[in-house]
């Protein structure tokens, strides 16, 4: 066992109070919101602080979740999500891999190419233009297709796969396998903390991401979840309501909480799966020798 320090020295002490307070600003917005979210209207307006529950009401969440377009959109996400996950990690590992190969003709202008399109951004109404002309306008492959591929994560990958063992590779292909089979085979598979980390990173990119569907979208049908929470929020704000029924009696404060724990609740439940990945994942591919 530890043993505990004989004596504690004033920067042990300030020490703690900074991780106190630190923890403390991280913890308290969504205790915040989560007592705020089941709290009833006469609850919420006698708490200023909200730090311990003094209701517990469903009547919130049932006000959000009592328009069938709630589920709706809660399933378009996870189609948008899970699909721009894997399609956007494939590209991403291909373009690390290839890039992370001394062999490859004209490497450096082609990572170039990647890093000068990350730093220097045509703009939004060209970008506009761009995925309207292809024909993706009004269409799921706007929010997907577009946002596959991101720098950031294609440096990861590349630095990852340059501190891999050559012969592993070299191994590989004497058993007779071409460079698609190593990448599937030896590469990814050993490669399973970086692809956790930035995976995580491409579902809750693609999980909150409301702003390609409010400018390519226009049918409320097909709108993520993200992006019908972001307009009920907006509705709740703007709108006094009168309330008439079991459903309506929430307050708009206590119904903006629920919409917060409905978005985010679901990303909180995957990232436990993957956090043992993700700092080792983060450290493997951000480190360059």
């Amino acid at each position: 066992m530890a043993a505990w320090p004989k004596r504690f020295t004033v920067w042990d002490v300030l020490n703690y109070l900074c991780l106190f307070l630190v923890c403390f600003l991280m913890i308290y917005p969504f205790w915040q919101q989560l007592v705020i979210s089941f709290a009833t209207p006469e609850a919420y307006y006698s708490e200023w602080y909200h730090l311990i529950p003094k209701s517990f009401t469903f009547v919130n969440y049932l006000y959000n979740l009592q328009n069938p377009q709630t589920f709706r959109s809660f399933f378009i996400s996870v189609g948008i999500t899970v699909s721009g996950t894997f399609l956007g990690l494939a590209m991403c590992i291909m373009a690390g891999f290839f890039l992370s190969k001394s062999w490859l003709k004209g490497r450096n202008f082609l990572f170039f190419l990647f890093v000068f399109t990350h730093f220097m951004r045509g703009g939004l109404i060209p970008f506009f233009v761009t995925v309207d002309k292809l024909g993706m306008n009004r269409t799921f492959f706007a929010l997907v297709i577009p946002y596959l591929m991101e720098m950031y994560y294609i440096v990861l990958f590349k630095n990852y796969f340059q501190r891999m063992t050559v012969s592993l590779e070299e191994a590989a292909k004497i058993d007779g396998a071409n460079d698609i089979q190593v990448l599937l085979r030896v590469v990814v598979p050993t490669a399973k903390p970086v692809i956790a980390a930035v995976g995580l990173f491409i579902a809750v990119r693609f999980w909150n991401d409301w702003f390609p569907g409010l400018i390519f979208l226009d049918d409320i049908r097909m709108f993520p979840l993200a992006l019908y929470l972001r307009n009920l929020l907006q509705y709740l704000i703007s709108t006094i309501e009168t309330p008439t029924s079991a459903f309506e009696m929430a307050a708009p404060a206590p119904a903006r909480a629920a919409v917060i724990m409905i978005t985010i609740t679901p990303i909180i439940l995957v990232y436990p799966f993957l956090q043992k990945h993700f700092v080792k994942g983060i450290m493997l591919g951000a480190v360059k020798q």
